[in-house]
């Protein structure tokens, strides 16, 4: 499998000029040298590390659709909508692996159809759940970093992230307590 120019796609979508791109870049950086640390740890082979590191660059591509004005963001959905819409840029250009991340990587490993309906999340009906090991680790690479320009470039601590599992349910925080014991074991 050929290497991803990841860049290229990342300029293509969000303007380098643009305060959303300065965002973008960072946390999306951030994430992917968190997430490549935990596929080292865990002996991922050079295959699954490369793929890891340009879904990883990729992972918020949807932002550019959204609205979201902290982030320099000035699309017309609301922010929730990146994953469907980074899954749709991703399968566009014909990355259907990647795009698969885009949309499943949000709250701990996705969500399941029963929590959209139930929490009325303004997203497709359907689960939106991590299956690979690959998936898994971005995922939970994601939750450690915000895109808040005040904070960007800040990990948050084990206590922030546990804060915010908390309001995304049992089931999440259940996931996030085994992934941490293999992850960061």
């Amino acid at each position: 499998m050929a290497k991803i120019d990841y860049f290229r796609l990342i300029n293509k979508y969000i303007s380098p000029y643009s305060p959303a791109y300065n965002i973008y870049v960072v946390h999306v950086s951030l994430v992917t040298a968190k997430a490549l640390k935990i596929a080292r740890h865990l002996k991922l082979n050079a295959d699954q590390q490369r793929f890891i590191e340009e879904a990883c660059m990729l992972h918020d591509i949807g932002i550019v659709h959204v609205k979201a004005k902290e982030i320099g963001c000035n699309g017309e959905m609301p922010y929730i909508y990146h994953i469907i819409e980074g899954r749709k840029i991703l399968e566009a250009e014909g990355l259907p692996l990647h795009a698969r991340i885009a949309e499943n990587h949000i709250g701990v490993g996705g969500m399941t159809k029963e929590e959209i309906i139930r929490d009325k999340i303004p997203l497709p009906h359907r689960d939106m759940l991590c299956e690979t090991i690959e998936e898994k680790i971005i995922s939970y690479a994601d939750l450690w970093y915000s895109k808040n320009p005040r904070r960007i470039f800040i990990e948050k601590n084990l206590k922030q992230v546990q804060t915010k599992v908390k309001g995304y349910g049992k089931r999440q925080e259940k996931l996030f307590k085994e992934w941490y014991n293999i992850f960061e074991g």
